[in-house]
């Protein structure tokens, strides 16, 4: 990636968004939304009706009415909490100070006498004074009571602190002295100069923009959001190393996803971006469809999504990735598989050879279409066929709506591409890594990384993971084996041979 800069990383990470310009020699310069466009604005905001706010003598309407805002009973209600509680720690605050300023005094007028009475009595009243005003520090505005541990961890993904001691040991290995050194100190004395005066003017400008956007009615929240964006990178893998699928634990990956959505919806701001991180061969229709939906949350909400496959992204997988503004994969990533998997043994030929009745009783005539253990008919096999067929002209509307543009039927065949395939069809539109796409949002907005806070792990903690480990698996069998024979046996998998 060539980036041509005329100032420095500083300028970025202190919002200085007018002075530097950059671009790209790849071709991701060229992300843009595909698809159903991302709404633009807030969905917060509240704008009225025409003829409901008076304008002011010039027909612009004035700055105060601009900044009122619409609140809901939740807010009212914090708000309100939030005074009282406030009232209330000052008094405690108040008390605390009083006693601990007594105690101090009574220990002063009797510092003569060590173990006097009067001494015991002014360090009980400091302690008890500190003790009050410790507990109205932490009251005021408090909504929950207990303690609330963190439940993400958020990591700054461009820190350059990160990399300064592996800078030092470059600089030390190299040697640091610079050649030819009177030329180049020359030279770089420069530099310094006209970026610090760069610097200066890029800050006077911004000053003046600051004041004319606080006079035009915009908030010093929306300000700061719009001046220091960030990005949110997350990643959802349902597969080992290879892609391949695991067995057990979908319903904790369910959670983590709704969980990591949720924050984020509540965190970010309309300048803000999100890149999901996928990898996966795809599994149970309802479990990737609530996965998808999870994800059009954040479209709905106006955020740009970017979906980045770095391996795999195959059927339910891909179900979800369509659901982003931008899809990015490396080219030699496996894309797509656009279909529906129906499978299951059926062991009544064995049962029958050893007099083994399999009794079953259903209510309603599709209750139980085929199973592993009746003889199939002519009639459920039809019925499972056209469920499957129903359940993929579903997911092939799914993926046109996202989509806008896509040959679906050319794609829709259930067959596994190659990223390079697959931009070639429409199914993606650039290749490149995760770590470019990352790369480049660290030019222009924080880089927050978004993981499950990890908890620290006793003897007892060790043995319930395991035990929870083992029934997701012993769930998983359960599962494919009850499920056989109904609509929970159609899989948006990929079984494809190159996925193994």
């Amino acid at each position: 990636m060539a980036l041509a800069i005329r100032s420095r990383s500083l300028l970025a990470a202190r919002g200085v968004d007018r002075l530097w310009s950059w671009s790209c020699a790849n071709n991701l310069g060229q992300l843009r939304p595909r698809g159903r466009a991302a709404a633009s604005g807030s969905s917060s905001s509240s704008v009225p009706a025409t003829g409901e706010t008076a304008a002011g003598p010039s027909g612009e309407q004035p700055a105060a009415e601009m900044r009122q805002h619409e609140f809901t009973p939740r807010q009212l209600y914090e708000a309100a909490l939030e005074r009282s509680t406030t009232g209330k720690a000052k008094a405690l605050q108040g008390a605390g100070a009083s006693l601990a300023l007594g105690g101090a005094g009574i220990l002063l007028w009797q510092h003569w006498a060590v173990l006097a009475s009067w001494n015991l009595l002014g360090c009980g009243l400091m302690a008890a004074g500190a003790a009050v005003a410790q507990s109205a520090m932490g009251m005021a505005g408090k909504l929950t009571s207990g303690k609330v541990e963190a439940k993400f961890k958020l990591t700054l993904l461009n820190d350059s602190e990160r990399w300064k001691s592996d800078d030092k040991a470059l600089a030390k290995l190299l040697g640091g002295e610079a050649w030819p050194a009177t030329e180049l100190a020359k030279a770089d004395a420069e530099e310094k100069k006209k970026e610090k005066g760069a610097i200066n003017k890029a800050l006077q400008e911004h000053t003046s923009g600051l004041k004319a956007a606080l006079e035009s009615g915009e908030t010093v929240q929306s300000i700061q959001a719009r001046l220091r964006p960030r990005t949110f990178v997350f990643d959802f893998s349902s597969g080992g190393a290879s892609g391949v699928p695991q067995p057990g634990g979908m319903k904790k990956r369910l959670e983590e996803l709704r969980d990591t959505v949720t924050f984020i919806l509540h965190s970010a701001s309309e300048f803000d971006e999100v890149i999901i991180r996928i990898n996966s061969p795809g599994g149970g229709v309802a479990d990737y469809g609530l996965a998808a939906a999870q994800l059009l949350r954040l479209r709905r909400r106006g955020l740009k999504v970017t979906a980045c496959v770095d391996k795999v992204a195959a059927s339910g997988g891909y179900m979800m990735a369509c659901t982003a503004n931008t899809i990015v994969a490396t080219p030699f990533s496996f894309v797509g598989s656009i279909g529906v998997l129906a499978q299951l043994p059926n062991f009544s030929k064995l049962l029958q050879r050893n007099d083994v009745d399999f009794l079953q009783f259903t209510g309603g005539r599709w209750k139980r279409t085929v199973d592993p253990f009746t003889a199939p008919s002519e009639e459920g096999l039809a019925k499972m066929k056209q469920d499957v067929e129903r359940i993929h002209d579903a997911f092939k509307g799914h993926v046109q709506h996202q989509r806008e543009g896509l040959d679906i039927e050319e794609v829709a065949t259930g067959e596994v591409f190659l990223g390079l395939e697959a931009k070639d069809r429409g199914l993606v539109d650039l290749l490149a890594t995760s770590d470019e796409v990352v790369a480049e949002r660290m030019m222009v907005s924080d880089v927050v990384e978004v993981s499950l806070a990890t908890k620290k792990k006793g003897l007892r903690e060790f043995f319930e993971g395991k035990v929870e480990s083992a029934e997701g698996v012993m769930s998983e069998i359960w599962e494919r084996l009850s499920s056989s024979g109904g609509q929970g046996a159609v899989k948006l998998e990929s079984v494809d041979p190159k996925l193994r």
